[in-house]
Parts: C-alpha cells; sequence; structure tokens
C-alpha cells in the first residue's frame, strides 16, 4: 500500500491551521473521559488502555509502513528517545487516567485536569528555559476560572468542599506526564516522518504495559467484551489516539507547548456540548459564562509572542 503524496495546497491550509488541530485533540479526549467512565466497571483499565493503543497501532501500520525502510537508520538512532516518549505519553498517562477513573469522580478529574497548562508551562520553564509572557499567564488563569465555571455548574462555592482522594491523586499524576510529554516532543523533536514518529512510540507504548497485564489479570480477570465495548475501543484508537496525538504533535510544533496547552481547558466546554447532545441535558447560562471566559482566556494567552516558548 502507497500513500499518495498531498497536494501542496491542501499541506499549506493544515500548515496555516495550527489553532485547529489544538482544538481538536481536547474534544475527542472529553469523549474518551466519557465512555471510559461508562466502561469502568466491565473493562480493567490497563487492559483498556493496553487494547486501544494496540488498536491504533494496528489501525495506524498499513499507513506508515510504506515510510518504514526509509527511516531505519533514523529509528536506529532515536529509539531510546522514543522509547521514553512512548512510556511517558502513552503508557503512563493512559494508564494513571483509566486507573483513576475507577475512582474519581469526572467532576472532581475535570477540575485537576484543567491544572495541565499550568504544570505546562512549569516543565517548559525548567526543560526548555521558556520565557513565561504575562499575557500567557493571564490568559490561562481566565481559562481555568472559565473552566471551573463549566465543570462546577456555576456554583464554584462546592469547591470549598473538594478533597483530594486516590483517584484525585492518580488524574494529577496523569495530568503531569501528559504536560511532560508536551514538552518533552519541543525538547528534542524528531527527524523521523510524523506518521513513523506516531508508530514508533505507540509500539513503545504498547509494550510499556506488558509488565502491567498479567498483575491486573490475576487481581482483577480479564474484561467483560460486548458490541458496546467493541465500539468504544474502536473510537479510543482512532479520535483520542491516533488523531487526536497527531493533532496535538503538530499543534505544539506549530505553536510551543506553552501556547498550545491552554486550549486543554476547551475539554470540559466540549464535555458539556457532548452531554448536551447525547444525555439530553440543558444549555445553561453557566456553559454560556463559562465558555466566554475560556475563549477570552484562549485569546489572551495567544496574544502573547512566540518568542516565550524560544530556549534562552
Amino acid at each position: 500500500m502507497t500513500v499518495a503524496p498531498q497536494p501542496s495546497g491542501f499541506r499549506s491550509q493544515l500548515s496555516a491551521s495550527p489553532m485547529l488541530f489544538a482544538m481538536l485533540p481536547p474534544l475527542f479526549w472529553a469523549g474518551n473521559f466519557f465512555l471510559a467512565k461508562a466502561l469502568s466497571d466491565d473493562f480493567p483499565p490497563f487492559q483498556m488502555s493496553f487494547w486501544r493503543w494496540m488498536i491504533a497501532f494496528l489501525v495506524l501500520l498499513p499507513f506508515a509502513a510504506p515510510r518504514l525502510r526509509a527511516s531505519m537508520g533514523q529509528l536506529s538512532k532515536e529509539w531510546p528517545w522514543l522509547a521514553a516518549l512512548g512510556v511517558v505519553g502513552v503508557t503512563a498517562f493512559n494508564c494513571f487516567i483509566y486507573v483513576a477513573l475507577h475512582y474519581a469522580m469526572v467532576v472532581n478529574a475535570a477540575l485537576i485536569n484543567a491544572l495541565m497548562p499550568v504544570m505546562t508551562l512549569l516543565f517548559a520553564y525548567f526543560i526548555l528555559g521558556a520565557r513565561i509572557a504575562g499575557l500567557q499567564i493571564a490568559g490561562i488563569a481566565a481559562a481555568m476560572v472559565g473552566a471551573t465555571v463549566i465543570i462546577t455548574r456555576g456554583d464554584v462555592l462546592t469547591l470549598s468542599a473538594f478533597v483530594p482522594s486516590y483517584g484525585d491523586i492518580l488524574v494529577f499524576l496523569g495530568m503531569s506526564t501528559w504536560a511532560l510529554y508536551t514538552v518533552l516532543i519541543r525538547w528534542k523533536p524528531s527527524t523521523l516522518d510524523p506518521l513513523v514518529f506516531l508508530l514508533a512510540t505507540i509500539a513503545f507504548g504498547v509494550i510499556g504495559h506488558l509488565p502491567l497485564i498479567p498483575i491486573e489479570i490475576a487481581v482483577s480477570g480479564t474484561p467483560t467484551i460486548g458490541l458496546e465495548s467493541l465500539l468504544a475501543l474502536l473510537y479510543f484508537a482512532i479520535f483520542p489516539s491516533l488523531l487526536a496525538y497527531i493533532f496535538w504533535n503538530r499543534a505544539v510544533k506549530s505553536l510551543g507547548p506553552a501556547r498550545a496547552a491552554p486550549f486543554m481547558y476547551l475539554m470540559p466546554l466540549f464535555a458539556a456540548a457532548l452531554a448536551i447532545v447525547f444525555l439530553g441535558e440543558r444549555l445553561g447560562t453557566y456553559h454560556v459564562i463559562g465558555m466566554a471566559i475560556i475563549v477570552a482566556g484562549l485569546t489572551t494567552a495567544l496574544r502573547a509572542p512566540a518568542r516565550a516558548d524560544a530556549r534562552r
């Protein structure tokens, strides 16, 4: 199977849309949170993550295979780095989140996940030596307020009763690994073809699950497989895995980690939209207010000069 070259006009359109690349992953991940929580009683977390990424690998393989031969020399040089990225961005991140959703409420998970852009800025500062602009800090703070308004349904006083649990700690660890992955792919950019890069990181991520699976089977057994779980795994593999990672890697490459990170605040907005469409929830005033604050925060953060992500 060969991959036809893309028209130059199409490439230029994609290159000119880094914000679109940054907006789509939060949408796909919002659906991932909903489905993972819904299946948490039937599908043990490590096995859910493993099969999600195994299917993603098999789906991607026919598209990346024609480019593998030309990339073997570079793969042999970069494989330790690719292995680290796979373990951090695929194995650790997803296992932490899926285990956490067995214990944490979705609302709590979303609140803690809202700290991801802050952690990304910290990692970018210490690892990349990035200069953090005041507009970025102001924009992220505003977007966090908007996300909190949506997550708490306009009643921010409920935060006073928030007590971190075991699941909440796991969400924080998962969120931190994703922030680290976001910075690492900018720290040492790969020269591989993007599809080969993604295939390699997924492969190492799948391998990273292997020590965990036998332990989980011994403790929790195997998953209950049905049509719903199969369809959910297919969604997991294509949208929050392949497409989200391709788009997110492209967004970080174009915008830099500090400017791409605030787009994660679109997750609660998209989660609310999915609840309205699929669960019949009503559009509330808090949705509109939160959305307006998030958009204002993103706009402010993106007005920060791009050099804020440059190395010192």
